[in-house]
């Protein structure tokens, strides 16, 4: 069985400043037709930074669509263009005012392929210096450092639900950096 489908047309049905929908009319098994809508995303990047003493950084922010504060990894949209080791250490200066002396690519995860082209690269950053936050003008976070066995227990009791936050740092731990 061949796993594809192929497209016959494709109409943009919104554009946005964060992404873009895209409608699919798509061949499917056994030569049907039927739809998709995709939301096209430039992709980003996350960051696991770790200070010396081996405390991890996450942000604390409203998200609108589960109506909550949510902990999380630092974390950017890419800017058309820019590559996404680039997006992770403007990203790291926005939200959190550091910057990294390291980094490293740990690995790269889509967000949630079926609907989705959304992928985000997350990077571990480490030999950190404080410096001044440069939050996007809409942006409202909190700074907040835990340990590593703090952050972890967090996302084992189903505190830290975010993916990209669980996926940052279970690689994290599992590479032995945190």
């Amino acid at each position: 069985m061949a796993f594809e489908e192929k497209t016959i047309d494709s109409q943009l049905i919104y554009k946005g400043p964060v992404f873009n929908i895209r409608k699919y009319k798509v061949t499917a098994t056994g030569n049907q037709v039927t739809y998709r809508d995709v939301v096209e995303h430039s992709g980003g990047a996350v960051i696991v930074a770790v200070k010396d003493n081996g405390n991890v950084l996450l942000v604390r922010q409203f998200r609108k669509p589960v109506e909550r504060v949510m902990v999380e990894l630092p974390a950017g949209k890419r800017d058309p263009g820019e590559d996404p080791e680039t997006t992770a250490i403007r990203e790291l200066k926005e939200e959190t005012g550091y910057t990294a002396g390291s980094i490293r690519f740990l690995t790269a995860i889509h967000t949630s392929v079926g609907y989705s082209t959304e992928l985000l690269y997350i990077y571990l950053c480490k030999d950190l210096t404080p410096g001044e936050t440069n939050f996007d003008s809409t942006e409202d976070l909190d700074l907040m450092e835990l340990s590593a066995d703090e952050a972890l227990e967090k996302v084992m009791s189903g505190e830290i639900t975010d993916s990209k936050t669980v996926v940052g740092l279970l690689f994290a731990r599992q590479a032995g950096e945190i």
